[in-house]
């Protein structure tokens, strides 16, 4: 049965609460967006820059530093293609840029205007170009509109499938006063190489020119399809890199110099409102017959398959509407991307959630099952989320945990060696919770019965680990490992936290069934959490103390039992005290709680925070999300439990509005980065 969720109208006594309209200017805008297009399971997806830039990156995240990842998409390296847009008045092709430059240095600051268009079930993501340059403006306004297909618009089984992105170029606007005759739009044909992407958003998407040439020799050809005049751009094997479809207007290949491969589509239209011109983009250069199909389909045939496609839902389903549209529509959107960025080895068969797009083009599980536990399987998604968990089944024992301590174990929950990235202990923590979600709130027999073998040996991992004590930590705990991107072993909370929420959720589930080990394993669960907070206590009654400018004295709380502490590292907000309260081990009113609290949003560190500067400062909370990587505001849950409304609601906008892109809701792990 489909849930519907309805929120009503809520306000604070004597005052308004929060909503979109306040928080929409509590942050400026997010720069460097980009945005996942693609479908379903696929290994890959286009990626649109917030300018409109179009970027097909067959594999874009090559090694970590434990070495390749990803090896089964080589085969495709330097297939991918970078189409950048620009308006021309004259025809002429820009000026040649000779160093490196960050994007958002030109004149739209690194905001672009974009948005999804809400009248399709399939996501297509619109691009508003007013045809302006350096001295003026052409009277017109172009749109771009794009979506994705596959042949058919059939689901992915074998990540083999073709993937075809279908761009439409219209005239949306022309001014009644003066305007130009024609609206002319160069694409760059490039190498996508050419973008650098950085969490640092001073380094962020930095474009490289010199990496800018096409990397083999393209030629055009035309052929006459009914009343539409269509060009192909081909390469030396006859594969078709791009084909051009229009009714009026043209689309010439130009080079910079010849012989340079230094191209450019120069696509013309008649600045009539309604004129377009369609391209079709294979996401590989495609066989020549193939893609003729795919073109001979059409723009609005192929946008009609894709709607069928993209309404399919599954009948567990949620239904969320509020009176906010913004909130309606960040709820859809994230659906849709997190099953984009899910794809299928082309090389086996698995299935698995990626981390992001194009720069965490991999998987970290700890936030990526996030995607699951938070999002997904809430909303009744829960038959994709077993086949993305299935991939932990299929490894588990594989990966060795991150820690002196340990050595393989058969029911250790990891990344598998093709995908992984920096391993963190939290990840067996995160996936048992979400296998153990996944049973709980599914009541699917066929989910159960596939899990429940991988969640009892994920049990005994924790079982096993604890009982380890050769090493130099508290005992009775998680020996130290581990547990973020900084690579250092400590026995940290979030560590200790992530394991304690599988373990619990793992319980709750053999409970439910009447599993003969559930009483065993709760057991197991209530010593953890013993352990744990008197060993908490212990190591908090050695912290400093900090006096507000109230007057009263607050204790920092720790971030760990064992290890260095991170109190002046960004992640002591990420990562810190606050996940505690999430997984259950300590109560939101707890005092060490409070004061973790106090710290972030009054602390010392708020008189060193700069709101100018990057990420890697000492983080705070500003509106109630963090300043690091607002995706870890754990503070948020604190104020749920402790009935902190008026800061529950400040921090679900503070994230709504600084945490996604308020045109795309593509999510960012740092503002801007």
């Amino acid at each position: 049965m489909a849930a519907v969720t309805a929120w009503s109208t809520i306000h604070l006594a004597g005052a308004e609460e929060a909503n979109f309209e306040t928080a929409k200017n509590w942050f400026p805008p997010v720069r460097n967006v980009w945005t996942p297009v693609g479908v379903k399971n696929h290994p890959f997806r286009f990626t649109l820059l917030y300018n409109g830039t179009i970027i097909a990156d067959t594999h874009p995240l090559r090694s970590m530093p434990a070495g390749p990842i990803k090896e089964y998409l080589n085969q495709y390296i330097g297939q991918g293609v970078q189409l950048t847009l620009s308006p021309t008045f004259d025809g002429s092709i820009p000026p040649e840029v000779k160093h490196s430059y960050q994007l958002s240095s030109r004149p739209d600051g690194g905001v672009g205007m974009q948005g999804w268009d809400d009248e399709h079930a399939a996501p297509v993501l619109w691009t508003r170009w007013p045809m302006n340059y350096f001295s003026g403006s052409s009277g017109v306004v172009v749109r771009q509109e794009v979506f994705a297909h596959t042949p058919g618009a059939k689901p992915v089984e074998t990540g083999k499938e073709p993937l075809y992105l279908w761009v439409r170029l219209s005239v949306e606007h022309v001014d009644p006063f003066e305007a130009a005759s024609t609206a002319t739009m160069n694409i760059h044909v490039g190498n996508p190489d050419m973008m650098q992407r950085s969490m640092w958003h001073e380094e962020n998407l930095t474009v490289h020119p010199e990496r800018r040439i096409y990397p083999r020799v393209l030629k055009r050809d035309t052929y006459q399809k009914g009343p539409l005049s269509c060009c192909r751009l081909v390469e030396p094997d006859g594969k078709v890199r791009l084909v051009g479809m229009m009714a009026a207007g043209s689309a010439m290949l130009t080079e910079r110099t010849e012989g340079s491969r230094d191209y450019y589509l120069q696509v013309q239209m008649p600045a009539v409102k309604g004129t377009h011109v369609d391209l079709l983009v294979p996401m590989v250069p495609g066989d020549a017959d193939a893609v003729r199909a795919e073109a001979d389909l059409g723009y609005d045939a192929a946008l009609a398959e894709s709607d069928t496609y993209w309404s399919e839902r599954p009948a567990t389903a949620a239904v969320v509407d509020t009176p906010e549209p913004q909130v309606n529509r960040a709820v859809r959107r994230m659906i849709e991307m997190a099953q984009v960025i899910s794809e299928t080895n082309p090389e086996n068969g698995d299935r698995a959630m990626l981390t992001g797009n194009w720069n965490y083009d991999t998987l970290w599980p700890t936030p990526t099952c996030m995607a699951t536990h938070m999002l997904l399987d809430h909303l009744g998604y829960h038959q994709f989320v077993a086949d993305n968990l299935k991939i932990f089944h299929k490894y588990q024992g594989s990966t060795k945990p991150p820690g002196d301590a340990y050595s393989l174990h058969p029911g250790y929950l990891g990344a598998p060696k093709q995908l992984s990235s920096i391993d963190w202990l939290t990840d067996h923590g995160s996936v048992l919770h979400a296998m153990a979600q996944n049973a709980l709130l599914s009541g699917d027999e066929q989910i159960l019965e596939d899990s429940l073998e991988p969640i009892l040996k994920g049990c005994k991992f924790l079982r096993d680990a604890r009982r380890n004590s050769k090493h130099d930590g508290a005992k009775g705990v998680l020996p130290p490992a581990v547990a973020t991107d900084t690579g250092v072993a400590t026995q940290a909370v979030w560590n200790i936290a992530w394991n304690y929420k599988g373990l619990d959720s793992a319980v709750r589930l053999l409970r439910r069934i009447g599993h003969p080990m559930a009483d065993e394993y709760a057991a197991e669960a209530r010593e953890y959490k013993e352990a744990f907070v008197k060993a908490y206590r212990e190591r908090a009654a050695t912290m400093p103390t900090w006096t507000g400018d109230d007057g009263v004295e607050h204790r920092v709380a720790p971030t760990g039992l064992f290890g260095p502490e991170m109190q002046s590292h960004p992640f002591f907000l990420d990562t810190g005290p606050m996940i505690l309260v999430y997984a259950g081990l300590l109560d939101a009113d707890d005092p060490l709680m409070k004061d973790s609290l106090a710290y972030y949003r009054d602390g010392p560190d708020t008189k060193l925070y700069d709101p100018r500067g990057n990420m890697h400062q000492r983080a705070i909370l500003t509106h109630e999300i963090s300043t690091c990587e607002p995706c870890y505001s754990f503070n948020v849950l604190c104020s749920w439990q402790s009935g902190d409304r008026e800061r529950f609601i400040e921090g679900i906008y503070g994230l709504l509005a600084g945490a996604l892109s308020q045109q795309t809701f593509s999510g960012c792990e740092h503002r801007h980065g």
